[in-house]
Parts: structure tokens; sequence; C-alpha cells
């Protein structure tokens, strides 16, 4: 055994030495090689960085994890997943530091080590409307922080950072059953496999966890946590929102070299070539300031005044850029789907692009419809033809008016699987909105088993899979809640 140690301790540190050049080395231990969670405890330290080792280069993957290690360990797992943060954005409210007396344990002090990291998950998770609080699983004056943590106390505190699993399957352990205190919460795991029992059946509740278990629980909690990290059902979508050919600094129009251009064209189309020029390079170099315009939102907002043809392409610009002389940037929207639906030529991703970006500014919904009518009705392909279908349910969302919304998706059921999935997200969203969970749910599971008919869904099945699953754990949580 002594033999052995020397051995992995010179090779590690022929693997330090050559490694010295780079940014930073990989961390080893020489007691993980062979174990069972190997990979799991070299993901833990160095592919997410969550992990330390002891002094002598050991991990003990055996060993026990004391309560406040394994508190600790879930804070930076769900910080690192933003679960967790300072200040909460979505309710704005803060995670404050606790006094020592709000934390609820005489032998916790400001001064511990995880005293911080203790606090927070603590307000984490008795935010959470669940029948269970922290002080239900730790309960009394005292915390004992260094006091081995056992298996139903780490998998109770686990369950606050979990998802809602989607399959109802039937999970025995022989030694717990639905009478025990944290069954609900042990077969929620175990359903989103993060949890699993012993090669005999059982669960041990009472027993210790260990190092290794701790990890591979956190490396499957991580994974689960990518669900509540993406946004699933938040708004209506469109068909290839994510691999437009649009450029960021798009002309509206055709400016190509064959076109008769006049003045003001040149104008107009200098400033916008001005401006993408200016977003890679900062600042344009001396010698060639001459082949530029020196003020392009000045150029634009002069155009405006003129009443330039381009309105769609000067009202986008007027908006992204923030115009003080055109700050009505409702107004601004309103006249772009105004000028689409009399007859303006913008391509489809262009139109994407503006309905993207600004049709939660439109005030004048109508118009906003003409221009959507417009857009479905010359569509060139099926894709184009639904994602106008898509932006009049959101026209009408906008205007309150869901019931509309919803008359939309009638009778929809193509046989393109990337269509497909789109026209049975953004038909949920709109059942969300009106606390229909039950029909989204239902029309999330028979829709995903549809699609898995389809030719197309073998080629991207696990991007289409990850979709249902996400969309389907945010409906079942609106309901819990």
């Amino acid at each position: 055994m002594k033999l052995r140690k020397i051995i992995i301790a010179t090779f590690l540190c022929f693997i330090l030495f050559f490694s010295s050049n780079m940014t930073y080395a990989r961390i080893y231990f020489y007691d993980v090689f062979g174990h069972w969670a190997e990979e799991s405890i070299m993901w833990g330290a160095n592919t997410v960085k969550l992990l330390n080792g002891y002094d002598d280069g050991s991990f003990v993957p055996d060993g026990d994890i004391s309560r406040s290690e394994y508190v600790s360990l879930l804070y930076r797992t769900a910080e690192k997943q933003e679960m967790i943060k300072d200040t909460d954005k979505k309710s704005g409210t803060s995670n404050q530091k606790l006094e020592s007396e709000d934390i609820g344990y005489l032998d916790l002090e400001y001064g511990h080590w995880a005293y911080d990291h203790i606090s927070k998950v603590i307000s984490f998770t008795d935010n959470k409307s669940y029948d269970i609080k922290f002080k239900d699983i730790f309960p009394g004056d005292y915390f004992f922080p260094n006091k081995k943590i056992t298996r139903e106390e780490a998998a109770a505190l686990t369950f606050f950072f979990s998802s809602s699993p989607i399959d109802s399957e039937n999970i025995t352990f022989g030694d717990i059953d639905n009478n025990y205190n944290y069954y609900s919460q042990i077969m929620s795991l175990a359903r989103n496999k993060i949890i699993t029992g012993n090669p005999d059946g059982t669960f041990s509740p009472l027993n210790n966890i260990t190092r290794a278990e701790a990890v591979t629980i956190i490396k499957r909690l991580y994974k689960d946590m990518e669900y509540e990290k993406k946004s699933y059902l938040e708004d209506i979508k469109l068909v290839g929102d994510n691999n437009t050919t649009t450029t960021k600094y798009p002309l509206f129009g055709s400016y190509n070299a064959n076109s008769k251009l006049n003045t003001n064209d040149l104008l107009y189309k200098r400033a916008i070539d001005t401006l993408e020029y200016k977003s890679l390079v900062g600042i344009i170099p001396f010698e060639e300031q001459h082949l530029y315009d020196s003020d392009p939102m000045k150029t634009i907002e002069e155009l405006k005044a003129k009443k330039y043809s381009n309105i769609i392409g000067l009202n986008y610009y007027l908006i992204k850029n923030d115009s003080s002389t055109y700050s009505n940037k409702a107004q601004l929207v309103d006249e772009i789907f105004a000028s689409y639906a009399n007859g303006a030529e913008v391509s489809d991703d262009e139109l994407q692009l503006i309905l993207n970006e600004f049709s939660d500014l439109a005030e004048n919904i109508d118009i906003m419809l003409k221009a959507l009518e417009r857009w479905e009705s010359t569509a060139s392909s099926e894709e184009v033809r639904n994602n106008a279908i898509f932006m009049k349910s959101k026209a009408y969302l906008i205007d309150g008016k869901a019931n509309e919304a919803i008359k939309l998706y009638e009778g929809m059921n193509s046989l393109n699987a990337k269509i497909r999935v789109m026209q049975l997200m953004n038909q949920s969203h709109i059942l969300i909105t009106l606390n229909e969970y039950d029909s989204a749910e239902k029309i999330l599971r028979e829709g995903w088993g549809q699609v898995k008919k389809l030719n197309d869904y073998i080629n991207y099945s696990r991007i289409y899979d990850e979709q249902f699953i996400g969309a389907i754990k945010k409906v079942l949580s609106l309901k819990q809640n």
C-alpha cells in the first residue's frame, strides 16, 4: 500500500511539473483511481470546481461528510447554477446574512466557516411552499454542524433544490414505506434518478452518507438544475429563432450593387455600415474614417425628418440606439408594422428579428395583426406560415385576448417535428397563462408521443426530449404552487 502511494504521488508530481505552463492543473486525488465514483469526483473537482480534497492529496471517498460540509456543497452547487443569488432578480429580494439568533441554532455563530452558506440555504428552503422546512430536518436548538449527515437528512435537504419528476414510476425501498417522514421527498428524488437505493433494495435512511455518494448526488442534481435554469414556456417562440441568417445590422431592403441607389439610400447604407463597423472595432482608424459616417445616428435622425422611404430600417435603428430625438418607441414600432402591412418589402428573417425584439412594445395591436396577416398570406414555407400564426397568438395575448390566441392552434398538427414541437410549446404557453395546467400537461405528454413518431424526430431526439421534459416540469411546478 505504501509503495502504491509513492508511485501515485510520483505520477502526480510528474503531471503537475509538465502542466506548470498551463493556466491551471487538473486536480487529482490519489485515493479515487478505480473507485466506483471516480468519474463523479473528478467532475466535481475539475469540471465544475465544487470540490477540494485534503492537504495530503487524498479525497477519502468512503469517508463521511458533515452536515455543514453537505449544506455548503449544496449551496455552492445552487449558486453555480444560479438558483441561489445574493439578490433574487425575479422577486427583487435579497438573501441577506441572517444573524445567529435568526438562524435558529445556538451552535452556529457568524464566525463559523459555513455560516453564510447555511443561512442562505435556510432562507432558500424556508421560502419554498412545501410541508417541511429546514428545522423539520434538523430540529432543536443545536444544528451540530460537525455531525455526520445521514442519507435521509441529505435526501430531504436535496429535495428542495430538485425539479418535479415527470414520471410517477412506482419505486420501492424495502426499509421505508409511505408512512415514512420523508417518503415523498425520497420518491421524488428517486424518480428524478438523483438518488438510488442499495443493491439489496433498501435505502438505509439512518446510515451516514459517504463523500462519494454525496458527490454522485450533486452531479445528478446539477444536471437536474438545468431544467430550472433554462426558460420553458416563458413566451411565444418562433421556429428558427436560434439559426436565423439575418446579420446584426440588416438594411431592411435591397441595397445591393445592382440597385439604383439615390443620395438618401447611400447615406442610409453608409450610416448602417458605420454602426456595424464600430460595433466590431470600437473606434474607426483615422485612415479609414473618410469611408464612414462620423455621426451615423445623426444621419438616421435627419433621414427620419426628411421622411426617407425606408421607415422600417430607420425606426429599427432609432429604437435600438435609444434615439433621444425620436424616443416614443411604441409609436416607432407601430409605424414599422403599418409600413409592412402597407407593402414594404423585408425578408422573413428581418421581420422575425423585429417581431422578436419589438412586439412587446406595440400599442396598436390591430396594425400589428394586419402586418401578421400579410406575412401569413405571403408565406413561402410552412415554417414561415406557422411563425406568422405564432406571432398572431402573441398579439392576442398582448391585447389580453388569450381565448382568441388559443383558437389559432385548433387543428394544428404539422408532420415536421421542428414545427410540431413549437406548435405544442406555444399552445402550452397560452394554456398556462389561462391557468389551465392540466390541459397544458396533457397536450405536452400526448404531443411528445406524436413527435416521437415523426420521421425527422430521430435526428434531434435529444433536443426535443429535453424541451418536452423541461416544459412538463415547468407545468408541474406551476401546478404545485
